[in-house]
């Protein structure tokens, strides 16, 4: 595989999205997330979601437009989760699917690979969000952040770059993250070099195509 393919890194974001949303109880289902957009409910219906739109992707089905998730019950959100990355891994399976070229609802396009990436960072990210949220960053895979980041810089188109002054704070709340202005995800470096959690701030302004906006690297409404 070549060195941009992160098929398998993709395919494993959703088992630490499982995870995290298997630690979540019934009581922290209404507490505030990094995200302003979400609470812990409303983050765990859009990661599934997520989940399950990256493997339409891969089957050739681009994403309906729209602002809401459907609602998942957290006794299912696992099991759907982990249901998603069996369907992702039979969507993205030949390799042909990374150089097919795909139009999302915004109108705007981008290969398969591209999409493997946006995907990545998008479970990966909201995963730390939610692990935030919740009290469990020390379960989070430290093997998904580097990839996630690369992912995110890999894919963010030239105009979204760049678009907040450096050290500028994205919408996520926290003071502990270095900040980087290529992209607008929080993506985390869990372990990084120094065995600390923290979080890479990528940036691309607020441009908002709903809830498959580029706010959240072309993604999400983040």
């Amino acid at each position: 595989m070549a060195d941009s393919d992160r098929r398998n890194t993709l395919f494993d974001s959703y088992e630490n999205a499982a995870v995290i949303v298997s630690g979540v109880v019934a009581d922290e289902l209404g507490h505030l997330t990094p995200c302003p957009e979400y609470d812990v409910a409303r983050l765990i219906d859009h990661l599934v979601e997520a989940g399950h739109r990256a493997a339409a992707l891969g089957r050739g089905q681009a994403p309906a437009p729209g602002d809401e998730s459907p609602h998942v019950e957290l006794s299912d959100a696992p099991g759907q989760l982990r249901s998603a990355a069996e369907q992702a891994a039979r969507a993205w399976g030949d390799n042909s699917s990374l150089s097919l070229r795909y139009t999302m609802p915004w109108g705007e396009e981008y290969t398969g690979a591209s999409l493997v990436d946006m995907y990545l960072a998008e479970l990966a990210a909201h995963s730390w969000d939610l692990a935030r949220a919740t009290g469990q960053i020390d379960k989070l895979d430290p093997s998904l952040a580097l990839p996630a980041l690369e992912g995110a810089r890999a894919m963010i188109k030239p105009q979204y770059r760049n678009m907040v002054e450096p050290g500028a704070l994205s919408g996520r709340r926290s003071t502990q993250l270095p900040v980087l202005t290529t992209g607008n995800a929080s993506l985390p470096s869990w372990d990084a070099t120094h065995g600390q959690h923290s979080v890479y701030k990528e940036r691309a302004g607020r441009r908002a195509f709903g809830r498959h906006g580029v706010l959240s690297l072309g993604i999400s409404r983040r």
